[in-house]
């Protein structure tokens, strides 16, 4: 499994462009409209949501399982498969690959309940066509399946990535004290040997410095000893603000945001979302959290004794630091908040509003005045009772024009060469 993002399959193969997305919906768009099939994205990640609770999966194969779903649909058509089948293989291949395997007569059995529960008839209950579908999905997927998520990109960011928050043998002034004493040694023994090299008259041979390339670049110093994953040198961050960042990644998943950003991405478009929401409402950003590994003073006066630059102590400071594409990061983010309206239009639930409520109101507004929201025709309501309909009248209509095409009967150019042959 690679440990490093952009050697991974995840940054090579599958990071697309909105023109590749359009293209791998032409298909399905013949039979529904843009702002259904956006629905329709969200209906399908609220029933692979509910089936890994039930399954009780942890929110990483769930996320693994939607990533699956989505990607799949850049190859095939809803129109021109049974997405309830997908959408089942696709936790059952994410539950093994997470490490968090379940019997496929469990899945079945689950998804039977979960789509029982609107009404949904296509799912084929039989372990041997899940089965099946498992290998036809792995194929699509290239055998792709190490999955990039946000969260560990959140917490890293934030300083809460526990497998990099452990004790270490020095502390940062230690070890820059040794980095120091080590290039030391390397530049005299490069001296020596040079006064050797010149002869017994070269007494007052002037000293030579190491190359550039042979010595740490104080850049490489400053990012090895700020960002060490410790919470060191870093921001403190309120712990209200670090949830509603992880809720917002959640909800990226109902997007096509995994498919067009790289996880880091994503994380700080939903630090900058959590930032403006915890602004808007007052709250602090810069309180002391327990589970922060050093206190702000303590960074100053490391930062001080090494002769680094003080840690960010405002948002914009804090975001700043990143060496990103504003245009890109600010893209994510209106990616992310322009689902909130068409979501709550979709699925009006209180749960979601007494957890999201402030980032939904929000970021709602924001998208309704940026007007980036998929095309929504007036006057139509349309829900998860609409979707499965949807689902059903794009599968049938699709078999009539693969049964029936419009050229039916109609003599090609080529077929009249071949009968006056």
């Amino acid at each position: 499994m690679s440990s490093n993002f952009y050697a991974s399959t995840h940054a090579s193969y599958w990071l697309l462009t909105r023109s590749e997305l359009q293209t791998a919906r032409e298909t399905d768009l013949k039979y529904a409209t843009a702002h259904q099939l956006y629905c329709l994205n969200i209906f399908f990640a609220s029933l692979i949501q509910k089936l890994g609770k039930r399954l009780l999966l942890r929110q990483v194969p769930i996320a693994t399982a939607t990533v699956y779903f989505r990607r799949f649909y850049t190859k095939n058509a809803v129109c021109e498969t049974n997405p309830y089948l997908v959408l089942a293989a696709c936790v059952f291949v994410a539950a093994k690959i997470e490490e968090t395997p379940v019997h496929i007569k469990s899945v079945v059995a689950e998804a039977k309940v979960v789509f029982a529960e609107h009404n949904i008839k296509m799912f084929p209950a039989e372990a041997h066509k899940l089965g099946e579908m498992e290998f036809y999905l792995l194929e699509d997927l290239d055998f792709h399946l190490v999955v990039f998520h946000p969260y560990r990109a959140l917490a890293n960011i934030l300083g809460r990535e526990p497998a990099d928050a452990g004790r270490y043998p020095k502390t940062r002034v230690e070890e820059d004290a040794d980095v120091r004493k080590q290039e030391a040694e390397d530049r005299k023994k490069r001296e020596d040997e040079a006064r050797r090299a010149a002869g017994p008259g070269a007494a007052g041979v002037k000293a030579l410095a190491l190359p550039e390339e042979e010595g740490e670049s104080e850049a490489e110093r400053v990012r090895r000893l700020m960002y060490r994953g410790s919470g060191e040198g870093l921001m403190e961050i309120d712990e209200g603000t670090m949830q509603i960042a992880w809720f917002t990644i959640n909800d990226t998943f109902r997007t096509d945001a995994p498919l067009l950003y790289p996880p880091y991405i994503i994380a700080l478009a939903a630090v900058y979302i959590a930032f403006t929401l915890t602004t808007m409402s007052g709250a602090s950003a810069r309180t002391r959290s327990s589970t922060q590994i050093s206190s702000v003073a303590n960074s100053l006066e490391t930062n001080t004794a090494l002769g680094l630059p003080p840690p960010p102590t405002s948002p914009a400071e804090f975001l700043a630091s990143f060496e990103v594409s504003l245009p890109t990061l600010f893209a994510c983010v209106q990616d992310i908040i322009c689902l909130y309206p068409v979501w709550e239009a979709f699925e009006p639930t209180p749960q979601r509003a007494s957890v999201n409520g402030s980032a939904s109101a929000a970021a709602a507004a924001a998208a309704a005045a940026a007007g980036n929201q998929p095309p929504k025709p007036a006057g139509i309501k349309f829900g998860p009772e609409d979707a499965e309909a949807l689902v059903r009248r794009m599968i049938e209509e699709h078999m009539v024009d693969v049964g029936h095409p419009d050229n039916a009967g109609k003599s090609t150019p080529e077929a009249a060469r071949k009968r006056t042959r």
